[in-house]
């Protein structure tokens, strides 16, 4: 809404009453401000009076600060009551810990999981011995033991199936297995006894907190004088879609500087054997960096590569207009089928004295959603709406482009250049032997970075989720 007020799309904004749009005074006065320097008129049906004259701006305002008031006092009666309920050692919600249960008749209250309960005190026994989260994780993996992938009480994703050294250094520091509820209460860290039994006692786990602390001074001290890693954030893998988050190692020829797949390599370091295999691996920033820097550099100050770039995304569009809103329905679908698969784990998981038809029904609700989606990709396959018009125009592109092309010839800052990237491109994929640069050539994009260049302070741009891009190929040179 506020991007077509933007726009001046719409003249009008009506609602039922005040505390409906905003319950925050300081947000409501930059809309309110916003609304009346582009001619947007405002009304409220509950409070129906003249905003035109003083008295009536008095009232709506004073109208806001009572919204206000009102969102605040029950924002403090709910954190009061969780307060009190962590006080009382009650459990408040959220991903239930590996080895506890949920029991359906007592809100607020856990039971032990006999068989994961079994698993988490064999890992805390082999830190012990082993010394090493690393360690430890792949002597259990190796052992048999597993997480169950399930996780109970929310959460939006699937537990690993394995240990890894995150997961372990979560289970070792939490005090919940020792039946102490860890809270915060006005920023104070408290504890209090809990209302579930323990698993780990008080000695073991102060045990493996020392080895972990003793093992954290043993790391490098941090140094300024980092690699600056232009592209961090902005690196994927062409080949499986992993993050490539910038990395360094250390060998004969001093630091060297990488962007590898850091999340897969974490996950496969607990393995005997690997499961992930990717090329590239791993990729030298000094190869791709300036590779991608020029490229950068050349689509801001080359009108003519500009044009080759928005006459390529044009090109891929008459061809293919609806890729992105396909790409989410089957981002839709899989997390759709993740979920089946949980409970499938859980179904093989319950006791015969319980009964599985609530699962049952879960699961074809899910199925029915599922067809939705399907039905709705296949329409958007054999659809013909094409999205052309919201490719940005080159008149514009190149309006906005004027206030980098100075900055570029001068010797620009590492912030300078990483604001600069993050302006013009959403992401390059890596592969073995060149990289694929997606630039942003969306024209509501470059509208809003032009607005916020030229408009009042007081009006509101939010962030683009619905960009388009374009893409340029570039091969890596051999070197020895």
């Amino acid at each position: 809404m506020l991007r077509d007020i933007l726009g001046k799309e719409i003249n009008l904004v009506m609602v039922t009453e005040l505390s409906r749009l905003s319950r925050n005074t300081r947000d409501f006065i930059q809309m309110w401000d916003m609304m009346r320097e582009l001619g947007c008129r405002f009304q409220s049906l509950r409070e129906d009076f003249d905003t035109t004259t003083a008295a009536g701006e008095l009232v709506l305002f004073q109208l806001m600060n009572l919204a206000q008031f009102e969102r605040r006092q029950t924002a403090e009666r709910v954190e009061a009551n969780v307060a009190a309920r962590s006080a009382r050692g009650l459990y408040n919600g959220g991903v239930v810990p590996v080895g506890y249960k949920l029991i359906k008749d007592k809100r607020g209250y856990l039971a032990i999981d006999d068989v994961m309960a079994e698993t988490v005190q064999v890992a805390f026994t082999a830190f012990l011995r082993e010394g090493c989260l690393s360690h430890t994780a792949k002597w259990l993996n190796d052992n048999g033991y597993r997480l169950t992938q399930h996780t109970e009480g929310g959460g939006r994703f699937k537990r690993v199936g394995h240990f890894t050294v995150s997961n372990l250094q979560g289970i070792f520091r939490n005090k919940i297995y020792t039946g102490v509820k860890v809270y915060n209460h006005r920023g104070v860290k408290k504890e209090t006894r809990a209302v579930w039994p323990a698993i780990i006692d008080d000695i073991t786990f102060h045990r493996v907190g020392e080895i972990l602390d003793k093992n954290k001074t043993c790391l490098k001290p941090y140094k300024k004088g980092r690699m600056p890693y232009l592209f961090s954030g902005i690196v994927f893998c062409k080949n499986c879609g992993d993050h490539m988050p910038g990395k360094s190692a250390t060998g004969n020829a001093g630091k060297v500087g990488y962007y590898e797949h850091s999340w897969a390599t974490k996950k496969d370091s607990t393995l005997s054997q690997k499961l992930f295999r990717c090329e590239p691996h791993r990729i030298p920033a000094k190869k791709l960096e300036p590779l991608a820097w020029e490229k950068v550099c050349e689509f801001v100050t080359n009108p003519i590569f500009m044009k080759k770039v928005l006459e390529e995304v044009r090109k891929h569009h008459e061809s293919n207009p609806l890729r992105r809103d396909m790409e989410r329905f089957k981002a839709k679908i899989f997390g759709i089928n993740s979920q089946i698969e949980a409970l499938s784990e859980r179904l093989a998981e319950l006791p015969k004295s319980v009964s599985a038809a609530p699962i049952y029904l879960q699961m074809e609700k899910l199925e029915r959603i599922k067809k939705e989606y399907e039905e709705s990709l296949l329409e958007l396959k054999a659809g013909s709406k094409n999205s052309l018009d919201k490719i940005v125009g080159l008149d514009t592109l190149d309006k906005f482009m004027n206030h980098y092309r100075t900055m570029v010839l001068n010797d620009m800052p590492v912030d300078q250049k990483k604001q600069m990237i993050s302006k013009f491109v959403k992401k390059i994929e890596a592969d073995t032997d060149r990289i694929k640069i997606h630039f942003i050539v969306d024209d509501e994009h470059y509208q809003q970075e032009l607005a916020l260049q030229t408009k009042s302070p007081n009006i509101l741009v939010g962030p683009n989720y619905f960009s388009n891009f374009g893409s340029c190929t570039l091969i890596f040179k051999n070197s020895t």
